[in-house]
């Protein structure tokens, strides 16, 4: 079998075990990561700041945050300096569902620590890490 047809098999089953470790999220993964951002870096937080954050368009960032919002996760603060400007806040509900989340999220890496052990957990996120910025110049060089 070729390597590269076996590298992404293996590639695309690990993303999606790990995917579905977060099946029980009532928000989609993407909005859990705009969660996690206004509620674990200071603030204030405009939607063009998550957009950059998390590398994603101000259209989808902007579903994001409306979806977020009717669903009681995120408020809207005007900016007092610009009106046409606002920042987002979490409410005590997205506080209450990120800490339930990261509790989850800890104890499922910690299972892979355990099992892969320190060193090699640390170096599957070293390479990963790698991996990913060399995915993304290849993308910015398209």
């Amino acid at each position: 079998m070729d390597k590269y047809f076996t590298a992404n098999a293996v590639l695309s089953i690990f993303s999606k075990t790990y995917t579905e470790l977060k099946k029980d999220l009532p928000i989609r993964p993407s909005e859990m990561g705009v969660l996690n951002i206004i509620n674990g870096t200071p603030g204030p937080h405009t939607p063009v700041m998550l957009a950059e954050m998390l590398k994603v368009s101000k259209p989808m960032i902007t579903a994001h945050l409306t979806s977020l919002m009717n669903k009681g996760y995120i408020t809207k603060q005007p900016s007092l300096e610009d009106k046409r400007a606002y920042y987002i806040l979490p409410t005590e509900k997205a506080r209450a569902l990120v800490k339930d989340a990261k509790k989850d999220l800890y104890r499922h890496l910690a299972q892979l620590e355990n099992g892969l052990g320190e060193d090699r957990f640390d170096l599957l996120v070293k390479l990963a890490e790698e991996a990913t910025n060399i995915l993304e110049m290849a993308k910015e060089n398209k």
